[in-house]
């Protein structure tokens, strides 16, 4: 298939300095030059923006939702999922 995923997360004191951008921005090239994968994905909690501006930022586009998927604070949630194809 030749796919990867990609997931973080960053501690409080260290958010809005860009460490989420860099690591996904290093992700996707460590994939895509050293790996040779064709796609990547990840996946964000409904309202979580920032990291969805992090994916944004680096290419990635929404695609679906899964539903009851990832299981936050006791209860299981909806998740956006990113894509982003790396071959072209």
């Amino acid at each position: 298939m030749r796919r990867g995923s990609v997931g973080y997360w960053i501690g409080s004191v260290a958010r809005n300095r860009g460490h989420a951008g860099r690591a996904v921005g290093l992700a996707v090239r460590v994939m895509t030059d050293q790996l040779g994968l064709h796609r990547v994905e990840a996946a964000t909690n409904l309202e979580n923006l920032p990291s969805q501006r992090v994916l944004r930022r680096n290419g990635f586009s929404p695609y679906g939702v899964a539903h009851s998927s990832i299981l936050l604070d006791g209860r299981w949630q909806d998740a956006l999922l990113w894509e982003r194809l790396l071959d072209q």
